[in-house]
C-alpha cells in the first residue's frame, strides 16, 4: 500500500510515558507529528517523532469512510492533544470518548 503525507504539526510540550503499571514524566521536549494516510479508505497512521529521546511512535488510525469519524487507534495509551488536533485539522472527527 502506499501511503501519502497529509500534513506535519510541530511542538514543544511535557512528554509522559504511560502504560499498565502507571506513567512517568519525561520533560518538555520538541516533537513532530506527520500524518499519513493511503489508498485504502478508513484508515491513517501519525509518525510522532521525538528526537530527544530517540524516539519515534507510530499510532494506527482507524474512522469510518463515510463520516469520517474516528472509530479507534492502535500504538499509544492514549492519544495526545497534539495528535487529536492534527486529526481534526484534517478532517478526522474525534469523538468525546477519544479525548
Amino acid at each position: 500500500m502506499t501511503m501519502q503525507k497529509i500534513a506535519t504539526k510541530d511542538f514543544t510540550a511535557e512528554l509522559i510515558l504511560e502504560g499498565s503499571w502507571g506513567e512517568r514524566r519525561l520533560g518538555k521536549h520538541p516533537s513532530s507529528m506527520e500524518l499519513w494516510q493511503g489508498e485504502e479508505a478508513g484508515y491513517a497512521f501519525i509518525e510522532w517523532d521525538i528526537p530527544a529521546l530517540d524516539r519515534t511512535e507510530e499510532i494506527g488510525i482507524w474512522f469510518d469512510r463515510d463520516t469520517k469519524e474516528l472509530t479507534d487507534y492502535d500504538g499509544i495509551f492514549s492519544l495526545p492533544v497534539e495528535a487529536i488536533a492534527l486529526l481534526e485539522e484534517n478532517g478526522i472527527k474525534v469523538g468525546e470518548d477519544f479525548h
